[in-house]
């Protein structure tokens, strides 16, 4: 069986950066992170024998260090640690952080944000909370409703960065043909795009498709499904112990890639039980 793996697979920028910072943590210091750093449960376990918890607030929870996840938080966090004397540790992706900067800057203008993506993903609330008024929040074009918006109104729109580039368009080309004023930013960051166009590619070249990542993973699901739309074998890991010998009967070629919170031994893992395989 030949065993194709993604050039993209695994850890972005972005993530990369969340967990080493992470883990250079002084954890001598009673530290948190606000949510799970990233969504991978190998490296929350990893953290939490390093000695640093996941918290989902900050309510009543004595600290020194609050590490910000890679997805962002909203702006009224960093007030809150600083009224308590927390030192933050900011961990945001810094692609999510221009979207921050973007929309805020943007509403002061007089713009209406409409934010593409899931509203109860993280990354999508923490951007929401860069806003006074709150953002108009869509998944998909089924809940773009044109009576809750106006001609006479301006726009803003942007999106979660590791949402599919096929459902932003077709939002934007929607309101573009309703006639609506707005301007659009392509916010889906580059690692993202790179990552899906390499697994369509390499679903319709092959006869199984391996994802690996968490299935909290926004980017790792989107890759599932686009690569299960071009190859109907295409399975979804946490890691190695998911993978059955039966679903590679008779397959001779199988691609494999990683969503963007997925470590690199993970990977490997994965590679060498298929090779057994």
């Amino acid at each position: 069986m030949e065993i194709l793996l993604a050039k993209s697979a695994g850890f972005c920028f972005g993530v990369k950066r969340a967990v080493d910072m992470a883990f250079k943590t002084d954890s001598t210091k009673k530290t948190y992170t606000l949510g799970h750093i990233i969504h991978n449960e190998t490296v929350t376990h990893q953290l939490h024998e390093k000695g640093i918890e996941s918290i989902e607030h900050m309510d009543h929870v004595p600290m020194d260090q609050l590490i910000i996840r890679a997805h962002g938080v909203p702006e009224e966090v960093y007030q809150e640690a600083y009224e308590k004397s927390v030192h933050v540790i900011d961990a945001t992706c810094p692609y999510v952080t221009k979207i921050h900067k973007l929309v805020s800057r943007h509403e002061k203008e007089g713009f209406n944000i409409i934010l593409i993506g899931d509203a109860n993903h993280p990354e999508i609330i923490g951007i929401n909370g860069w806003t006074k008024k709150g953002c108009i929040i869509l998944k998909n074009k089924s809940e773009l409703d044109f009576s809750q918006l106006s001609q006479d109104a301006r726009y803003f729109i942007v999106s979660q960065t590791t949402y599919k580039k096929a459902v932003v368009d077709e939002i934007v080309e929607a309101l573009e043909q309703a006639g609506y004023n707005i301007k659009f930013m392509n916010t889906i960051c580059s690692a993202t795009s790179e990552r899906q166009n390499e697994a369509r590619e390499m679903a319709s070249q092959v006869e199984a498709m391996v994802v690996i990542g968490s299935r909290h993973s926004s980017n790792t699901q989107k890759l599932y499904e686009i690569c299960g739309s071009l190859c109907p074998k295409t399975y979804c890991i946490d890691d190695a112990s998911m993978l059955k010998e039966e679903d590679f009967e008779g397959i001779e070629k199988v691609g494999v890639t990683a969503g963007a919170s997925t470590p690199a031994d993970v990977i490997d893992e994965v590679l060498t039980k298929l090779q057994q395989i």
